[in-house]
């Protein structure tokens, strides 16, 4: 009875840091995406007066630019160890997939008999590759993760993220659209923890005033 009860820990304790490193890997890979981006928006997207309550002008509203919608940063993210095994694995995905759509990704269109023989032969190029991870079905899709919930995101062995995200950034989907996505979703994030802490230090309603004028 013993054996078992431990046994079963063990198992709950390979799940949860299972789980763990499945989020870890998200998470890191969207902290490195998001920063391409902010950078490629601070030296290529257009400017707009912040202090304005006017939305931001639409892409077809904007001012001729040369280096408008440029993704510099985003299309060279490194997803493996090296910029040679990215192209790669970019190569091996495309000559397989050549009509993949990656916008939106339907679920049933990843397990395929193809996609299980290219991802079995990832052994022992793509680090991990049969490790779980977390990949946004939809490409516009944020990513983020509280206790209780997180962003529609689907569970996908490594080599297969792998292989859709490298194609995501070489193939310019982390565009001006994504950016001005990101930045709005950033803004709303600031705000509800700044209303967050404002609550949490506020209600007491004591003043200092003695009440005696």
């Amino acid at each position: 009875m013993k054996e078992d009860n431990m046994s079963n820990v063990i198992h709950a304790e390979i799940e949860r840091l299972g789980a763990n490193a499945t989020a870890t890997h998200a998470l890191n890979y969207w902290k490195k995406l998001s920063d391409a981006c902010r950078l490629d928006g601070l030296e290529f997207d257009p400017l707009w007066d912040t202090s304005s309550s006017e939305k931001p002008p639409e892409a077809s509203e904007l001012p001729p630019h040369p280096l408008l919608n440029s993704k510099l940063r985003t299309t060279r993210t490194l997803i493996t160890e090296t910029p040679k095994l990215d192209a790669h694995v970019y190569r091996m995905f495309r000559s397989n997939f050549p009509i993949f759509s990656l916008t939106e990704i339907s679920p049933p269109t990843l397990n395929s008999p193809l996609w299980r023989n290219v991802l079995t032969a990832t052994s022992g190029t793509i680090e991990d590759f049969n490790f779980m991870t977390l990949l946004r079905n939809n490409v516009r899709e944020m990513f983020w993760m509280t206790e209780t919930s997180s962003s529609k995101v689907g569970l996908v062995p490594r080599a297969q993220f792998v292989m859709i995200e490298l194609a995501r950034c070489k193939e310019g989907y982390y565009d001006l659209g994504f950016r001005r996505v990101l930045r709005r979703f950033e803004l709303k994030r600031a705000g509800d923890e700044l209303r967050k802490c404002v609550s949490s230090s506020g209600g007491d309603g004591d003043g200092d005033g003695d009440g005696d004028g």
